[in-house]
């Protein structure tokens, strides 16, 4: 290998390596806004609220109107996917959300009356 070919090699390498360096890893610590569209009365909207305590997430959920919060099963975060479930009504619902940017997730609510859309946005700090 010729000095400029290495020189060429180290650069674009050295590129590289920052920008993965540099990418964000998506956090899903904190309180979330949710809204269904589509889900029965009552459950349209609420809040997530993930915490992580000894590297193990926990999360709650809460719908509008309702101060009860449910705790949420099977929290798990593994690349850039959010899941969980809850028993709630009668039915086991199973929820899979995706990062659309660092502050929103959507997803699908599945139960056994098919799937419902969710979309959550994260609350800013102080509210």
């Amino acid at each position: 290998m010729n000095k400029k070919t290495f020189i060429l090699f180290t650069l674009i390498l050295g590129f590289l390596s920052i920008n993965v360096l540099s990418a964000t890893v998506k956090n899903p610590v904190g309180k979330w806004k949710f809204s269904a569209p589509g889900a029965p009365y009552g459950y349209e909207q609420g809040l997530i609220e993930i915490s992580r305590e000894a590297g193990e997430l926990s999360a709650t959920l809460s719908f509008t109107g309702m101060d009860y919060k449910f705790e949420l099963e099977k929290v798990k975060y593994e690349n850039e996917k959010l899941s969980f479930s809850l028993y709630l009504d009668g039915e086991d619902v199973y929820i899979v959300m995706t990062f659309s940017e660092d502050d929103k997730i959507s997803g699908k609510a599945v139960y056994s009356q098919g799937g419902i859309p969710l979309y959550a946005t994260r609350e800013k700090e102080g509210k």
